[in-house]
């Protein structure tokens, strides 16, 4: 049995949504977590971003965030605290 294998690319939120991953934002300054819901970012009308070139900023001190993809989210806020493309 021949089994293929291709690459699973996820750049953008439509790639996160679809495959059920979220973006967890972390502030480097003020040391605050935020989550992005792929699904629910692109339900509000905001653009299919390419979140690996996307910069984040924290919502409160400004400072800089690094992002993670996650797995879903169980028992977290689904509200994030930062600015980026389309969140002010």
């Amino acid at each position: 049995m021949t089994v293929k294998k291709s690459p699973v690319t996820i750049r953008t939120m439509t790639d996160l949504a679809e495959t059920g991953m979220t973006l967890g934002l972390h502030c480097l300054v003020c040391n605050r977590w935020g989550e992005i819901i792929p699904q629910e970012w692109l339900d509000a009308g905001r653009p299919d971003a390419n979140y690996v070139e996307q910069r984040f900023k924290c919502g409160e001190c400004g400072g800089k965030a690094e992002k993670q993809v996650r797995p879903p989210p169980s028992g977290f806020s689904v509200e994030t605290a930062y600015q980026g493309l389309g969140v002010e």
